[in-house]
C-alpha cells in the first residue's frame, strides 16, 4: 500500500513547467569586450649633423631626420568604450647608433577621444623597466609618452613617441628616442 501511494504521489506531482529564455545577440557581439591588443612598429630618428647641405656624391640635398633603428612592440589590455584603457606591453627596441637592443616591459595608460566620426585621438602614457639584451647588463627605468591618431573602423593608426630607457652606454645621460610609428589595434 505505501508502494503504491507512492508511486501515484509521484506521477501526480511530475508536472514540469519550462521557462523559454531568449537570448538577446546584442549581449555577445564582438564589440563589448572589454580587452584590447595593440601592435606597434616605429622607427627612432636623430637629428642629422649635415643637415640642409649638399651631398657631394649625389648631388641633393641632406635631410632633417636620419632613421636610427627600429622598434616593435606589442600588448593587451582592457579599455572602457574605447575611450580609455589600461594595459601591459613588451617590446624590442634596436637603437643602431648607439649600438643598443633594448626590451622595455611597461605598463600603459591610454586615452582615445573621438574627434571625428571614425577617428580618434591617442595619448598613450607608459611607466615599467628596460632591460639591455647587448651584454653589458644595463637596466633601468622605461618612461614613454606618445601622440597619433588611429582610425575607428580600420584599427589603424599614426603616432609620435618619446621613451627614455633609464641608463646611458657611454655618456652620462639617459638614452632616449623620438620616433614616428604605425600601429594596429584589435578590440
Amino acid at each position: 500500500m505505501k508502494f503504491k501511494l507512492l508511486l501515484c504521489f509521484l506521477v501526480l506531482f511530475q508536472l514540469g513547467w519550462a521557462q523559454v529564455v531568449e537570448v538577446k545577440p546584442e549581449l555577445f557581439e564582438e564589440d563589448d569586450k572589454p580587452f584590447y591588443k595593440k601592435f606597434e612598429l616605429s622607427s627612432p630618428l636623430r637629428v642629422n649633423q649635415y643637415a640642409g647641405e649638399i651631398n657631394p656624391y649625389t648631388g641633393e640635398k641632406e635631410p632633417w631626420f636620419l632613421l636610427d633603428g627600429l622598434s616593435a612592440r606589442a600588448g593587451i589590455g582592457t579599455h572602457y568604450d574605447k575611450w580609455i584603457g589600461v594595459g601591459m606591453n613588451i617590446g624590442l627596441d634596436w637603437k643602431a647608433n648607439k649600438g643598443l637592443v633594448v626590451a622595455p616591459v611597461f605598463g600603459s595608460l591610454r586615452l582615445s577621444p573621438r574627434v571625428g566620426e571614425n577617428t580618434r585621438i591617442t595619448t598613450e602614457i607608459g611607466y615599467g623597466r628596460s632591460l639591455s639584451l647587448t651584454g653589458d647588463k644595463l637596466s633601468g627605468l622605461f618612461k614613454k609618452i606618445s601622440l597619433g591618431l588611429e582610425d575607428d573602423e580600420s584599427g589603424f593608426g599614426l603616432y609620435i613617441e618619446l621613451c627614455q630607457y633609464g641608463f646611458s652606454k657611454i655618456t652620462p645621460e639617459s638614452i632616449g628616442s623620438f620616433s614616428i610609428g604605425l600601429n594596429y589595434i584589435v578590440f
